[in-house]
């Protein structure tokens, strides 16, 4: 179930002119989620499990609730799953004179989720959880690959000033012109940073990076341009495996990053066109479009691989969108 709610209020700055400022959320609850409830539970003198009283690797498959089934065997799905979405939004729009109108758009936001890990894989066509399925907190955090905490928009439309005087050749050359663009900016989307663990000592091996002492979440990633770290876009020196709690010396606790700890690389993309109409005769219209699409050139890389276990993490390897495109087009209307 989704509950939307907003607030907007206007006011006009000129006659054309237009000024927005608004808030927008949403709440979501009943949300369908999926857990492997047969987690290892942990073992202890004072809590002893099947005549378990530590936590080690071999005897996972004792201290599982269900016994003869393993850790990722059993799948429970339910509706837990809860999510919040909050925005801060304004525009200013103007309205079409002197050959001139656009709009341009700013949100803030912040999209969180009870469930924002929820990408290891899929059952029942739902995605399964990460991290610990006993401790929501674990899996609490801004969604991966939806939240961008800004966006800015700009279109714009311009018609160049007509020159009436002018007729003939000279009067069709130089009329007719208009121009316009749409460009977006935008933080990345939040990336969780994961794990592959087949040491964890609860038998899920689906789990977040571990933070090194020391370290901030704001050091995860490379300083610099996305140019100069798209071999290292995160910084491994802050990241390590997660600690180990096992009375064997090799079972690990869950990592402790949060889902969503990150930002994928910005995005930053102008789209251009430059039009021109001439008249022929009184029935037929010759229209000549030059569209520049990323007109800029400006790189627009996708997200890095992020499973700290992989060979490839912190790797960029592809862009986001297209480089320079430039298209030509000729249109008779009559």
């Amino acid at each position: 179930m989704y509950q939307e709610y907003a607030m907007n209020l206007q006011t006009q700055l000129t006659h054309d002119l237009l000024l927005e400022v608004g808030y927008d959320g949403s709440r979501g609850t009943h949300l369908i989620q999926v857990l492997s409830p047969n987690q290892a539970l942990s073992a202890s003198p004072q809590n002893p499990i099947r005549g378990q009283t530590s936590n080690t690797l071999a005897n996972i498959p004792l201290r599982v609730p269900v016994e003869g089934l393993t850790t990722d065997s059993v799948y429970e799905i339910g509706s837990g799953g809860r999510s919040w979405y909050n925005a801060l939004q304004a525009s200013v729009t103007k309205r079409f004179s002197h050959g001139l109108q656009f709009l341009a758009s700013y949100t803030f936001s912040k999209n969180l989720t009870t469930d924002a890990g929820d990408v290891s894989g899929m059952a029942a066509g739902v995605e399964i959880a990460r991290g610990s399925q006993y401790d929501p907190h674990d899996r609490y955090g801004r969604a991966s690959y939806i939240d961008r905490p800004n966006r800015f928009t700009f279109s714009v439309v311009y018609d160049f000033p007509q020159r009436k005087s002018l007729t003939g050749f000279t009067g069709g050359l130089l009329n007719g012109w208009e121009a316009s663009g749409v460009g977006v900016v935008q933080s990345g989307t939040a990336l969780s940073i994961w794990n592959t663990n087949a040491d964890n000592a609860f038998g899920i091996s689906e789990d977040f990076a571990q933070i090194a002492n020391g370290c901030t979440a704001g050091q995860l990633v490379t300083s610099g341009p996305v140019q100069h770290k798209l071999n290292n876009y995160f910084n491994k020196s802050c990241l390590t495996t997660p600690p180990v709690i096992g009375a064997d010396g090799i079972a690990t606790a869950f990592g402790n990053s949060a889902p969503g700890i990150v930002n994928g690389p910005d995005q930053n993309n102008w789209d251009l066109a430059l039009i021109k109409t001439t008249s022929i005769a009184e029935r037929y219209k010759v229209q000549f479009r030059a569209e520049f699409f990323n007109a800029f050139n400006h790189p627009q890389f996708a997200n890095p691989d992020i499973t700290y276990s992989d060979s490839t993490f912190g790797l960029i390897s592809n862009t986001a969108v297209n480089p320079r495109i430039v298209q030509l087009a000729l249109k008779v209307m009559f």
